[in-house]
């Protein structure tokens, strides 16, 4: 008798990973979006009796959560359309072009309002670096890097 050798799995793969990830990211954007409404809802008060603060975190709050949204399936549905690369390489360079202009926009706001606090200069600059390395990426990476700094990035 010859022993036998166990039994592996087959490798899964990293496309499998990547849309349990994604759909998950979009559950929690979502979850945080409603979450958001409650908390609207709780105060008793208009948005427009809102303090300039209070409407900025808000604002951002629904931002993050409607761009996480968005760009969680937007890999899943460029792949209907394109292969695989083409679809995430697509997907990181729209990425990045809307960090960048998103953050050039919060850059110039914060500028206009005279603002000159260490957060309201540190964000649009490290948003601005972020994007510009998502470009990078997305143009000069192979898919498996884009792939993986996409999820890291969203």
């Amino acid at each position: 008798m010859t022993p036998s050798l166990p039994h592996v799995a087959p490798a899964v793969s990293s496309v499998v990973y990547s849309i349990e990830f994604l759909t998950a990211i979009a559950s929690i954007s979502i979850t945080i979006a409603g979450f958001s409404g409650v908390v609207v809802a709780l105060t008793g008060r208009s948005t427009e009796k809102f303090t300039p603060v209070e409407s900025l975190n808000l604002r951002i709050l629904l931002q993050i959560s409607a761009l996480a949204l968005f760009f969680s399936l937007l890999p899943l549905i460029l792949h209907r359309a394109f292969d695989t690369n083409v679809a995430w390489r697509i997907s990181m360079l729209f990425y990045g072009g809307i960090h960048l202009l998103d953050a050039i926009f919060f850059a110039l706001k914060t500028k206009k309002s005279g603002a000159n606090s260490k957060v309201q200069i540190f964000a649009p600059t490290t948003g601005i670096m972020i994007a510009i390395s998502q470009l990078v990426i997305g143009i000069f990476a192979p898919i498996n890097i884009i792939e993986v700094a996409y999820m890291v990035v969203l």
